[in-house]
């Protein structure tokens, strides 16, 4: 209650001190309900999108752990097969129901290590090997190394053919520049230096293409 003897100075403060204390108490009491409100939900996440996204991890380690290969000649099913990275040429030739009884074993790398899109290719015995199959010739790794193409192949490379050194090779390269591709295999007889007998050294270690 104000006095009625209180002077215009001394009221001015009693009303600035009434609002003083009504601001405090308003203010208290909206941080107050604030504070009771539920904290804000974080943007929108799909259930199972971690879960979804390391599956699909996992299924590209799968498809790099497999290796698809081509299996032909003498087996008893001929045909398109996938196995581990790590499998063996004999696991492929397994896969195709193993080799009919004219297979010639002695001239494949049974123990060679599959790659993707490789040919396994079983001759028969007799057989001359189909040109665009990977000879059985083995690198040091022990796989199955493929076949030279001398109309695109280096000094270097060519110098890897039986009966080959650095003259002849440089032979065939210069045989090449200067006449155009070879068009056959016998074609390498007109190069210098090589004739049917030197050819037939490294004739199954090479194609024309």
């Amino acid at each position: 209650m104000i006095r009625a003897d209180w002077t215009s100075r001394e009221k001015m403060l009693g009303i600035g001190l009434a609002l003083t204390i009504i601001i405090l108490f308003s203010s208290f009491w909206w941080n107050g309900k604030e504070s009771s409100q539920p904290a804000p939900l974080e943007p929108y996440q799909a259930m199972g999108t971690e879960k979804k996204k390391a599956d699909t991890n996992s299924g590209e380690n799968v498809k790099a752990t497999k290796v698809i290969v081509d299996v032909k000649g003498a087996v008893r099913k001929p045909g398109i097969y996938e196995l581990d990275a790590h499998s063996r040429v004999y696991m492929a030739v397994q896969k195709a129901g193993g080799t009919v009884q004219s297979a010639d074993l002695n001239r494949v790398n049974l123990a060679g290590q599959l790659s993707d899109g490789m040919v396994v290719y079983i001759p028969q015995k007799g057989e001359e090997v189909p040109v665009f199959i990977q000879a059985n010739k083995t690198d040091e790794t022990g796989s199955a190394s493929e076949k030279i193409n001398v109309n695109a192949a280096t000094v270097q490379e060519l110098e890897q053919l039986d009966g080959i050194g650095a003259s002849k090779a440089e032979a065939i390269v210069r045989y090449r520049e200067e006449h155009g591709k070879f068009q056959s295999l016998d074609d390498l007889t007109r190069v210098p230096g090589i004739g049917e007998k030197i050819l037939a050294k490294f004739r199954d270690q090479i194609i024309v293409q």
